[in-house]
């Protein structure tokens, strides 16, 4: 209600704008003919002064109404309006059975658990995962400030000697130690400065509050974790949580207990190693792939798995994802990504979706070529359980097939095939990991996570869709997937001019080639496809934003402690996304105040909405899109915006348009040098401007080879909720044990 009443408020706003405007035209006029027959208009000037007054008020006037209603909502809905509330919340004990609260709470599930926690516990949580307590260094960190100083110290001195070689500048000199020594000094006083008050408060009020919290729910048996494909955050009873991983691992038969208790890491690394000293003696791989796929022994360890849940389902199921970075073969499913998944990109660039924005302007291409009519259908399928559904022969063949295709020469890059299938057979040979004080093996498809089950999953899918792409090519239909950089998107979009019956008839056909593969199928006129619902209205194409119930709108509180630019940010990517995703400028006018209500309920000041609001039309050109909601410009807007690529666009586009074996980004440049420092709130937060002014005094003289070189300031952002709540890692000795072969694996490396 209250949104539609501040919309109300808004479209008043530009009605008595809109008279201002046709009565000052009206007065123009009169006094530019009175000026022609030689008519004293003085008069008429100062009725127009008047005019110009009156209507001045009368938009004041709505927009002081329209703010304190948003003034109002935002102090009802930021959980304590006084200090007498305050005190009030802080007595309560209440625990709350989340069924009953649904509404209250935007970042949080509950799934039928009783939550020990008290009101003001829960609006915190309720900041969402990615919320960062403020001051950490004296309230939330267990080390000394001196340690904490020194830290920072030693990142700051590490790199500044990195870039001042990079320069040739000398960095034992006198200026180099007098220069480092003021950085010192500068991070002692400002780590040592007293916090203001009203931030110590608020600091100290968190810490202990979260202190608090991870106390109650480690005594009450409750499993925190973050929904799947959202940020937001999910509490279970740990017994109920853990049924459900049992119950997926038995529905998949996709894993194995190791019953034996003993770690496998030391059985992995030998035969990684094993593998790699055989290829390069063989000459198979070159010494510089060696280096690049033998493993880290210093932060060696192995794989483990987590769960996210899927509360958007309707079993309430699971997801597993293994973090495998520091696993044996981990750099080898790295290569093998580097290797083939620019093939891939090349040959599925035109039946891939970057994002929710290249669905719609592939859509107002297929419409612009008159293939959209009145009949067109759109479809959507869901594969089930991706990952864990494929064989692992299937895939392995499926890769042989796909590289004896598309070799050169019998070879990839400078791979002979057999090669190739030796290092996919080892990644999934090594596929073990860690679950609580348990070790598991995968037997049956890739794990979540790792590259190389990415692209694995792709090739093996590509065969299975052929028969979908033919009828895209014969029917002008669109077909296509989402490109994911980090898993396989399992979510297929396609177009159809056929019969709904016709439509199952050929998605049952093409299921029944694989018995492994299970779909779901969506077909309609108007379907929610990522993050765009898309309408055949009657052979004419209507998008806007599709807000998934499965990740609730999440925005990150303004008391977080981000720098500011990353609050500015939000606003103006929401909006950017807005204006590409929405046809029509009434959807995208109810986007904006939709963005506008949420930015508000997490604590963004006004003021601060409508200045970055203001720049972001002013910088558009497309002051009346916002003042007037005028279509037409909105329509230009729209156009220019949906066709303007982000960065992801462009990296995809040109990985998409090269075959060649991807190397690192390099992200030095001779202009620019990057420091990086630890954000933090209180007296910390003038570091940035005090240490360039250390930098220019020091080392931007006239004449200095740095004078035309930027220096930039990258913030190392605290520890958030998430990080403080959520325990993914089991210890570090279960992932670590070298048992059973650690003689063999030492004597391999020797």
């Amino acid at each position: 209600m209250l949104q539609l009443s501040i919309a109300a408020g808004e479209e008043r706003l530009r009605f008595y704008n809109k008279i201002v405007q046709k009565e000052k035209t009206k007065l123009i006029s009169v006094t530019d003919k009175l000026k022609s027959n030689n008519s004293t208009s003085d008069i008429f000037k100062q009725l127009m002064v008047a005019i110009e007054a009156r209507g001045k008020h009368m938009i004041e006037r709505a927009d002081y109404i329209t703010q304190q209603k948003l003034k109002s909502f935002f102090r009802r809905s930021s959980g304590v309006t006084t200090p007498y509330d305050e005190q009030r919340w802080r007595r309560s004990d209440s625990k709350l059975i989340m069924r009953n609260h649904t509404d209250m709470f935007l970042c949080l599930y509950f799934a039928n658990t009783i939550i020990p926690l008290s009101n003001e516990q829960l609006m915190i949580i309720n900041k969402g995962l990615k919320f960062i307590p403020p001051c950490q260094s004296h309230f939330v960190s267990n080390k000394p400030i001196a340690k904490i100083i020194e830290r920072e110290y030693n990142r700051l001195y590490d790199e500044n000697v990195k870039n001042l070689t990079d320069y040739n500048f000398p960095t034992t000199d006198t200026r180099a130690k007098e220069y480092f020594l003021v950085i010192k000094t500068l991070l002692e006083q400002l780590y040592m400065k007293p916090i203001p008050n009203k931030i110590a408060r608020n600091a100290r009020y968190l810490s202990r509050m979260i202190k608090s919290m991870q106390r109650k729910l480690r005594k009450a048996n409750i499993t925190v974790g973050q929904k799947d494909k959202s940020k937001l955050f999910f509490f279970i009873d740990a017994q109920e949580y853990e049924e459900k991983i049992m119950n997926y691992m038995k529905k998949t038969n996709a894993y194995q207990e190791i019953t034996s208790g003993i770690c496998p890491l030391a059985d992995n690394l030998h035969l990684v190693i094993l593998l790699l000293d055989h290829l390069l003696e063989r000459k198979e791989i070159n010494n510089e792939q060696y280096k690049q796929m033998y493993p880290n022994l210093k932060t060696l360890e192995l794989a483990h798995i987590y769960f996210n849940l899927k509360v958007h389902k309707p079993d309430i199921s699971v997801r597993p994802i293994v973090a495998s970075i520091n696993a044996p073969a981990r750099l080898i499913s790295s290569f093998l990504d580097q290797l083939l998944t620019p093939i891939y990109n090349y040959l599925t660039k035109n039946i891939t979706f970057i994002n929710g924005i290249d669905v719609v302007r592939k859509l107002k291409e297929y419409q612009q070529q008159g293939y959209l009519t009145s009949t067109t259908l759109f479809v959507i399928f869901d594969v089930a359980d991706l990952y864990t559904m494929i064989p692992r022969d299937g895939a392995i063949a499926a890769l042989t097939r796909f590289c004896e295709k598309y070799a050169i020469n019998g070879k990839i890059g400078t791979l002979k095939i057999s090669t190739i299938i030796q290092l996919a057979c080892a990644v999934l040979d090594t596929n073990s990991f860690a679950y609580k004080d348990k070790y598991y093996r995968q037997i049956k498809g890739g794990a979540m996570g790792s590259p190389f089950t990415m692209i694995l999953a792709n090739i093996y899918m590509l065969e299975w869709v052929q028969k979908l792409i033919q009828h895209k090519k014969i029917h002008h239909g669109i077909y296509g997937r989402i490109k994911n950089t980090y898993r396989y998107i399992d979510d297929v979009f396609m177009t159809s001019n056929l019969v709904k019956e016709e439509i199952l008839k050929l998605l049952d056909e093409t299921t029944k080639t694989d018995s492994n593969i299970k779909i779901t199928t969506t077909i309609s006129q108007c379907l929610d496809y990522l993050d765009v619902t898309v309408e055949n209205a009657n052979g004419h194409l209507k998008t806007c934003i599709y807000h998934k119930s499965a990740s609730e709108p999440y925005i990150l509180p303004y008391s977080s402690d981000h720098p500011q630019h990353v609050h500015m940010i939000i606003l103006n990517n929401a909006l950017v996304r807005a204006a590409r995703m929405c046809s029509t400028v009434e959807d995208f006018d109810m986007e904006r105040l939709s963005t506008e209500m949420i930015l508000l309920v997490n604590g963004y000041p006004p003021k601060f909405l409508q200045q970055h609001m203001k720049n972001f039309f002013l910088k558009c050109n497309a002051m009346n899109v916002w003042t007037d909601i005028n279509s037409e410009s909105y329509q230009q807007l729209h156009h220019e915006l949906l066709y303007t690529p982000t960065r992801r666009e462009q990296k995809v586009q040109l990985e998409s348009n090269s075959t060649s074996l991807k190397t690192p980004t390099n992200y030095e440049h001779k202009d620019q040098i990057y420091l990086h420092y630890t954000f933090e709130s209180g007296p910390l937060i003038n570091f940035k401007k005090e240490y360039r002014q250390i930098w220019e005094k020091y080392y931007v003289y006239p004449g200095s080879r740095l004078r035309n070189t930027r220096l930039i300031h990258g913030t190392i952002l605290n520890r958030t909720l998430q990080s403080l709540l959520i325990h993914k890692k089991p210890k570090r000795d279960i992932l670590t044990k070298m048992e059973s072969t650690a003689q063999a694996a030492s004597r391999t490396i020797q």
